[in-house]
């Protein structure tokens, strides 16, 4: 094991070297172009559209409608619970402070509970950190990085076992899933409790929070599913995206091989969910806790329909588990190897590729560089849903083992 003072060397290291990439792409805004990300003028404009909902609600207009105040019209499909940053009086103005607080309170708070331990460990997390999907979210200071704060602080909760802080836990995981909905999906870690008393209590908690926020929730509910993101070409995240590659136009191109993945996981999640053993939770757990936060977010995100790469934000908390299984058994270590590099493939291969077609064979040849970027986006797709159905197959074995614990526990 590494010494407590090993483990914050690297730890700063990575904020120093994250850091400094980050500002560097901030210092020039030709890398927004170069990678494909684009809106080299406008940092922060996913925040800058939640502070334009906030402004729109201060001088008495509908924010569910088209915004005026957003340069795309944007209308607001959020919680109303948002409208409590108009309360604090922040708006519009406030966007480039507020914007880089985001970024260096996400940077911070990954590193924290990340916390590399050697030098690849170091390096891994890192290159995820400046990845092109995640300078993406930290581009447009998108809200998935307050739901991952949220529950980041909710998983930090949850590596205690008393009930106080476990309670905390729920509460800013359902938080989490009233400002952005799909993180709803972390219901899945209630199943961490160790009765089923403690199950029932805790889905009766997160009930309560969720049926508060109803009355805000239901109309902005309506509206999103009006106006859900529909990237066409880089970054985008999504089973359905599968078709588009394919130029398949029916939901089958997707629904299908989506079937045929599930398929595959509980083949081969099988034999482990037979063999693993029946216990509570221990030391060890923490770490595939959160690495099952971050899978069911990511699966959960992939098959609710088409997004941004962004979303991968959630893979952070992957890493600490992985990493424990690559230093495991032969089994172990060979799932934790191919799922590091299909994350780390995922994350880089577009926004790569976007520098090496904007800057080399774009200028040289179009058509041969449309080629290329049509092959790299079949090549991602293809990566993803490999990278899915790792993970998936984690879930499988980590849903049947606990709720075999569950069954044999006390009430």
């Amino acid at each position: 094991m590494p010494s407590e003072s090993f483990t914050w060397r690297y730890s700063l290291w990575v904020v120093g070297f994250v850091a400094a990439v980050w500002l560097t792409c901030f210092h020039f805004p030709i890398v927004w172009v170069a990678t494909g990300i684009g809106e080299a003028n406008r940092p922060f404009l996913d925040l800058y559209a939640l502070l334009a909902g906030c402004d729109a609600v201060k001088l008495g207009l509908n924010p569910l409608l088209p915004n005026l105040l957003d340069p795309y019209n944007r209308p607001f499909g959020f919680s109303d619970w948002w409208f409590e940053l108009a309360r604090l009086g922040w708006g519009r103005k406030d966007t480039l402070w507020l914007g880089m607080v985001l970024a260096v309170t996400t940077l911070v708070a990954a590193v924290a509970l990340v916390r590399p331990a050697n030098r690849r460990e170091r390096w891994m997390l890192g290159l995820l950190l400046v990845s092109p999907a995640l300078l993406l979210a930290v581009y447009r200071a998108n809200q998935d990085l307050v739901v991952f704060l949220l529950v980041s602080l909710g998983l930090v909760c949850f590596r205690g076992s008393g009930r106080p802080a476990r309670a905390l836990g729920v509460l800013l995981f359902a938080a989490a899933a009233v400002l952005k909905y799909f993180p709803l999906v972390t219901l899945v870690l209630l199943l961490d409790f160790r009765t089923r008393r403690g199950v029932l209590a805790g889905f009766a908690l997160y009930a309560v929070v969720l049926l508060l926020a109803w009355p805000g929730l239901e109309p902005a509910l309506k509206l999103a599913s009006r106006h859900a993101p529909s990237p066409e070409w880089l970054y985008a995240f999504g089973a359905p995206m599968l078709g588009r590659d394919f130029g398949l136009a029916s939901w089958l191109g997707w629904l299908v091989p989506a079937a045929l993945m599930a398929a595959w996981a509980v083949r081969e999640a099988w034999p482990h969910v037979q063999s693993a053993p029946v216990g509570q939770p221990d030391a060890r757990s923490s770490a595939e806790r959160e690495f099952i936060c971050g899978a069911v977010m990511i699966v959960g995100v992939f098959f609710l329909g088409v997004s941004y790469l962004y979303k991968l934000v959630f893979a952070l908390w992957l890493l600490p588990w992985l990493w424990q299984q690559c230093g495991g058994g032969v089994v172990e270590a060979r799932w934790g190897r191919v799922t590091s590099r299909l994350l780390l493939v995922v994350v880089w291969l577009e926004g790569g590729m976007a520098v090496v077609l904007n800057l080399l064979v774009g200028p040289w040849s179009q058509p041969v560089a449309v080629g290329l970027l049509k092959g790299t986006l079949l090549i991602t797709q293809l990566c993803t849903w490999a990278l899915v159905a790792c993970l998936l197959r984690f879930l499988l074995i980590y849903v049947a083992r606990r709720g075999r614990a569950l069954l044999a526990a006390p009430a």
